[in-house]
């Protein structure tokens, strides 16, 4: 920190005193003019005129910089005087600047420093330089900007800090005692290429964010509190401002919660700027600028002067010919100097140099010509600008034909209404792209964008039996063809018709059917001579068929009147149009086919006779055909009897030989069950008798079931449950009235008591539901509750009365064996224990 401190006293105590010897001073004075036209790869002089008064001090160097414009790589100034008494530096490629200096023994000389400056030339090695250039002329080495009439310099400082920048800046004397310095602000690109692209090396601005992060302002200069950013890198400029950040700056890198902020600007040598903390290592140096600030004067002691490159300023391409012509080219520069060539690069100079251009002979194709602004005249280098002469083609007709009709209009007097439409496929060659135009004259159709267009449609030749086709294209060019009208007389007999008849069979018996026309063409051709090749269209009216208006396409024409229409015939030559006849030449009649019904379905019990299949309602008298699925004829009746199930198919046809459409009866077969105990599920002896069947195995009818009545009711479930002991009847019904089967089963079932008292109500003990010839019982066996039998009971008998060996047991329990053969034939054995009740 000593020794910046002491270095910025010496700055300071070094200003102080510079000043003093500077305020004294009358600075010299330079006048300079100069804005002449280049000619690309050529030296030219810097200056037109040029003077220079020396003040207090006689000049010892002057500088010479290309301050707007300069290009690195290309440019470059030079110095091509002899005098001795003059040095010239070399050529300061960064700075784009030329130093002459004194290096003569006597007093610097005025008028050798102003023959020397104009002895100072501008060249470049760019075939074709994109910029003017402005040089500036001064007698320091600092940097002048003739935008701003200011100037600027780069002061070399190693790690000077952004604020002791800014108090340096601001503590040098004024140039020449006139001009305050600042640490440099820039609002323009000029600014930003003299203070960074051709300073020495990088180095602090004048702008920061200190005050307000994100805020960016000038806080120097005349620009002092001018917000020139906000935000970071994403941010923006105010509206008009100019702003110069290198990508992805500023960033207040690395951390916005750090001590060292990134607050403060400084400026690459690239011009670009960034954002640094108030100590940066890499910083070098500053800019100071001079100038601007209140009460400060421009100062005579730099002038500017200016090179421009040759532009063509408006190229303008002559209009476009139609097939083949002469076209007049110009072009405008900004040096009044137009040289012509037939080529982009080489190739030939056209005539004498000028605005204007004009082919000595006509083009018949799209051409391309170059247009060179030239700073004189005779320089031929720099960028040529193509102008194109474009030659559109015309279009491609029949430039004459001959258009004929027929003289259908009921009056034989060689008149008749025209469609000038149906000609413009013949005149065009079918190019749908190009439009048509008709019209009374050849004057007429070759008139500006066409006159006097006539209705196409109708047009008489009463009027006129010629008439001009103007035909464009989408470019604007036009050809005009000769159209000739001609009436022919009708061939074909005009009382001939021919019937297209056809049966209704598209599935909608209403009369309308779809036609293919063409059928029809054959019979038409037919009747005309042989050799010609003819077509036929169809219309519905005799206008349309006269004006070849709305044709009828002949593929899937429907009719439009219910059951017969008539239509409109024209047949004409296809090469010229020769009508060979129109009228009303073709009927079209649809013919009903037949209408009748059937049951579509009907059951054939197969253990009865068979069926008979109907025709019902039909709508006239009619032909059948029956056929089975195999497409056997089972009849030709209005009926047929069938025995077996099966899809069954009628047709009928009418006496004019149409068919209806098959009408189908689907035949189902049904048929009586047959019934046993095989397919019989029965659950006795227990809480919940049941009987069930095993549909699966009844047939192939839809059955029904009732138990115990034939006249039900009846039920779809094979099911029946709580039954009580004894014989039930089921009864087995096909729904399709094929017949009833029936069926007996028994509901076996051993009391729990039973009271031998001569009530006539349970006064023996015997087994339920036996009496049939289903169950076979082989043994009844009563016991005691020690195990002795005391009844072996008849089989054939009541049941046992509670007696054994004709004493009457006592109430008790007792127990039963009872073997038997089910209704099922199966074998069992039942046991069980009842009781005997006495009172």
């Amino acid at each position: 920190m000593f020794i910046k401190n002491t270095y910025l006293l010496f700055i300071f105590a070094f200003s102080y005193f510079i000043s003093i010897q500077v305020w004294a001073q009358t600075p010299p004075k330079i006048a300079a003019s100069g804005n002449q036209a280049y000619c690309p790869l050529s030296s030219i002089h810097i200056v037109e005129t040029f003077n220079l008064t020396s003040g207090n001090e006689p000049v010892t160097v002057i500088f010479i910089q290309i301050s707007i414009g300069y290009n690195k790589a290309t440019d470059k100034l030079e110095y091509t005087g002899t005098n001795p008494n003059i040095k010239d530096e070399i050529f300061n490629t960064l700075e784009g600047k030329l130093e002459l200096k004194w290096g003569g023994s006597g007093t610097p000389n005025d008028a050798e420093f102003i023959d020397a400056v104009k002895k100072v030339v501008f060249k470049s090695s760019a075939i074709n330089p994109l910029k003017d250039k402005i040089f500036s002329i001064t007698v320091d080495k600092k940097n002048y900007l003739p935008k701003t009439q200011h100037y600027y310099e780069y002061i070399s400082a190693p790690d000077i800090t952004w604020t002791e920048a800014r108090d340096a800046a601001a503590a040098l004397p004024p140039y020449y005692g006139v001009l305050d310095p600042y640490l440099a602000t820039i609002i323009y690109a000029e600014e930003a290429q003299i203070c960074g692209e051709q300073a020495p090396g990088e180095g602090w601005i004048g702008g920061s964010d200190n005050a307000v992060e994100g805020t960016w302002k000038w806080v120097t200069g005349p620009e002092a509190g001018m917000v020139f950013w906000n935000g970071l890198a994403n941010g923006s400029s105010p509206s008009g401002v100019y702003s110069n950040w290198a990508n992805g700056e500023p960033n207040d890198w690395p951390n916005p919660n750090i001590t060292k902020e990134e607050n403060y600007a400084h400026i690459y040598e690239t011009g670009k700027w960034n954002d640094y903390p108030n100590f940066n290592t890499s910083i070098t140096g500053y800019i100071v600028e001079y100038g601007g600030m209140p009460g400060n004067q421009p100062l005579d002691l730099a002038k500017e002067t200016k090179i421009y490159i040759p532009k063509i300023t408006s190229p303008i391409a002559p209009a476009p010919i139609c097939g083949s012509g002469t076209a007049t080219l110009s072009a405008t520069s900004n040096t009044g100097f137009v040289i012509w060539f037939d080529a982009l690069s080489g190739g030939n100079r056209l005539g004498p140099p000028g605005d204007t251009y004009t082919t000595p002979s006509p083009i018949s194709t799209t051409t391309s010509y170059y247009a060179l602004a030239s700073s004189d005249g005779i320089c031929e280098t720099g960028e040529r600008t193509p102008v194109i002469a474009t030659v559109n083609p015309l279009p491609i007709i029949q430039s004459a034909i001959e258009f004929k009709n027929c003289d259908e209009d009921g009056t034989a007097d060689g008149f008749t209404d025209f469609n000038l439409n149906e000609a413009t496929s013949i005149v065009t060659n079918n190019d749908a792209n190009l439009t048509v135009t008709y019209h009374l004259t050849a004057s007429d159709a070759n008139t500006g964008s066409g006159a006097n267009p006539i209705n196409p449609m109708p047009f008489n030749n009463a009027t006129a039996n010629t008439v001009y086709a103007r035909v464009e294209n989408s470019f604007g060019c036009f050809s005009v063809s000769t159209v000739k009208l001609s009436v022919s007389s009708t061939v074909l007999p005009a009382n001939f018709n021919y019937e297209l008849a056809a049966c209704d069979i598209d599935g909608n018996a209403d009369g309308f059917y779809t036609f293919d026309l063409a059928q029809a063409s054959t019979v038409f051709i037919n009747q005309l001579p042989a050799g010609q090749p003819l077509s036929v269209y169809y219309f519905r009216t005799l206008d349309d068929a006269q004006l070849e208006q709305n044709e009828i396409q002949p593929a899937n024409y429907t009719n439009e009147t219910k059951d017969s229409q008539i239509l409109y015939v024209r047949i004409e030559n296809e090469n010229d149009g020769n009508c060979f006849g129109i009228g009303p030449f073709l009927t079209l009649t649809v013919q009903q086919i037949p209408q009748f019904e059937v049951i579509p379905s009907a059951t054939v019990c197969l253990n009865l006779p068979p069926i008979t299949l109907q025709t019902l309602n039909p709508q006239g008298i009619y032909s059948y055909e029956w056929t089975n699925a195999n497409g056997t004829i089972i009849s030709q009746n209005s009926s047929a009897e069938v025995a077996e199930a099966g899809i069954y198919t009628v047709i009928a046809t009418s006496v004019l030989n149409c068919e209806s459409f098959p009408k189908t009866v689907t035949v189902t077969a049904s048929d009586i069950t047959t019934i046993s105990m095989d397919i019989i599920t029965v659950v006795d002896d227990s809480d919940n008798n049941s009987i069930a069947v095993n549909k699966a195995n009844l047939g192939i009818g839809d059955y029904e079931f009732a138990l115990d009545s034939q006249f039900g009711p009846f039920q779809d479930e094979p099911y029946f449950e709580h039954l009580s002991l004894g014989i039930h009847t089921l009864y087995v019904n096909d729904k399709n009235s094929c017949g009833v089967a029936v069926l007996d089963i028994a509901i076996l079932g051993f009391p729990k008591f039973f009271t031998p008292n001569g009530d006539g109500q349970n006064d023996t003990w015997k087994i339920h539901g036996n009496d049939t010839n289903n169950i076979q019982i082989s043994a009844i066996y009563v016991y005691d509750r020690f195990g002795k039998l005391v009844a072996d009971v008849d089989l054939t008998g009541d049941g046992w009365d509670g007696f054994y060996n004709s004493e009457r047991l006592p109430s008790a329990d007792y127990w039963y064996l009872v073997k038997f053969l089910d209704q099922f034939g199966d074998y069992r054995e039942k046991q069980g224990h009842f009781s005997l009740i006495r009172r």
